[in-house]
């Protein structure tokens, strides 16, 4: 994963399904806009676009492979783990770029901790970092805490159907694997942030406000930090004056 270099934040929210990252990413985004006055954008994973919507319809069962008799078959944990990356790097320099480049703040509804988390059931999770290596990695990852059981209890009530990975045992799985990556992420310099979903929405929205200003904060300190040691170089270099003739000269001699 490559770090962001460009001016817009890039902020990612994920959760289990049933978590409400969705919910709130949208109103971090409202909270950036209404009262920062920051330009900020929301996206998703899967997306809209092409690979996305197959993604989409996998996802609901309504995109199967042809087997061997009259029934279908869900598409293989490969083909959707690759399809997963090829529709984040769509996302990423299609999207995502774009709007980090005009120093938009970028707050996404998932991104390649969510295939960490979710593909690792089946597949080798050193495989899926590899087909994801090129993802940029987020300036911060705030991380909705939510026991399963409340995930699927919140999804039966607000849905007429369940998705792929929504059921119980699966989010169990996702749950524990979310919770180990995300410490071997962190070792490695990762900044995510977990937050106690299980509460009020606007409960979990001040405390993911919170997590944010304590990142524009840190992030402002080291921008001064980074500016300080600049013009202090710049200070050292203009008033350092070459040696004289005579401090020449008196090094020769010696």
């Amino acid at each position: 994963m490559t770090s962001n270099r460009y001016p817009g934040r890039f902020i990612v929210l994920e959760g289990l399904d049933g978590s409400g990252q969705t919910t709130q990413a949208q109103l971090l985004v409202k909270w950036l806009q209404d009262k920062r006055n920051q330009p900020a954008y929301y996206t998703k994973e899967p997306t809209d676009g092409p690979v996305g919507a197959m993604l989409k319809l996998a996802l609901s069962h309504r995109l199967t492979s042809p087997g061997d008799k009259k029934d279908h078959r869900p598409i293989d944990p490969i083909t959707m783990a690759l399809w997963f990356a090829a529709d984040r790097a769509d996302h990423l320099y299609n999207e995502i770029i774009p709007k980090l480049r005009d120093g938009v703040t970028v707050v996404a509804d998932r991104f390649y901790l969510s295939s960490l988390a979710y593909q690792s059931i089946t597949l080798d999770y050193s495989w899926i970092r590899e087909i994801n290596r090129d993802a940029l990695r987020p300036d911060l990852t705030v991380f909705l805490d939510v026991p399963p059981r409340i995930c699927v209890k919140r999804m039966q009530t607000q849905r007429w159907h369940v998705e792929l990975y929504e059921d119980l045992s699966t989010l169990e799985k996702v749950g524990k694997n979310y919770h180990e990556c995300i410490r071997q992420l962190q070792v490695n310099g990762e900044r995510i942030e977990l937050v106690d979903g299980n509460k009020p929405a606007a409960e979990v929205h001040g405390a993911v406000v919170e997590r944010l200003k304590q990142f524009f904060k840190a992030a402002s300190e080291q921008q001064s930090r980074s500016a300080s040691a600049t013009q202090e170089q710049l200070a050292l270099i203009s008033g350092t004056d070459p040696l004289s003739e005579v401090e020449i000269a008196e090094h020769q001699e010696g």
